[in-house]
């Protein structure tokens, strides 16, 4: 047995063991609400290879109403990842705080999973949430990533990047040089 544990932790690796903490074992639980926690870290996110995320740190509270032929899985995350600024390519700290919902329904055909709905077989004991987690967190995140402003309204960006940014800056051509005379047709279209 021993060998055996060995040999999968050297070509599988912990991941597997690492993300089976986060599942709902079902199986024997009473027909009702049932709640369940977890914590998401910087390990958590390492689990995915090509993350957006790095690094966080988040609370996972997991209410599942359990029904005889259905699963309901409400998804209540808090917490804070750390992005990297689109502007200054400074990290920072952002806030995540998200509701999600997700149904589950048991079926005996292969069923292909939708946006909100995955299929188990009749005789599946659990659900493994981790993937689902993983996903709640990269939705909630803006796709444009910056620092936030201020008490004072201004970026909290790395000053010296800015600065940079405003040096190199386009602002358009001077008003000793001529402007070319064959975007002059076009202006007239943009009312300018």
């Amino acid at each position: 047995m021993t060998i055996f544990y060995t040999f999968a932790k050297f070509f599988i690796g912990d991941s597997m063991n690492y993300l089976s903490q986060y599942s709902l074992q079902f199986s024997g639980l009473s027909e009702g609400k049932h709640q369940f926690d977890f914590s998401v870290d910087d390990r958590f996110f390492e689990e995915f290879e090509g993350s957006e995320v790095e690094k966080g740190s988040l609370n996972v509270r997991i209410l599942l109403e359990k029904r005889s032929t259905y699963l309901k899985l409400q998804f209540s995350l808090d917490g804070t990842v750390e992005l990297i600024c689109d502007r200054c390519l400074e990290t920072f700290s952002h806030p995540v705080r998200t509701d999600r919902e997700l149904l589950v329904k048991f079926s005996e055909k292969e069923m292909e999973d939708e946006a909100e709905l995955i299929y188990l077989r009749p005789s599946d004991f659990q659900v493994e949430v981790a993937q689902y987690i993983y996903e709640f967190i990269i939705l909630s995140l803006p796709i444009r990533r910056l620092h936030p402003e201020g008490n004072d309204g201004k970026s909290l960006c790395d000053p010296l990047m800015l600065k940079k940014l405003e040096e190199l800056r386009y602002h358009g051509h001077d008003k000793d040089e001529p402007a070319d005379p064959r975007w002059n047709d076009l202006k007239k279209f943009s009312g300018n």
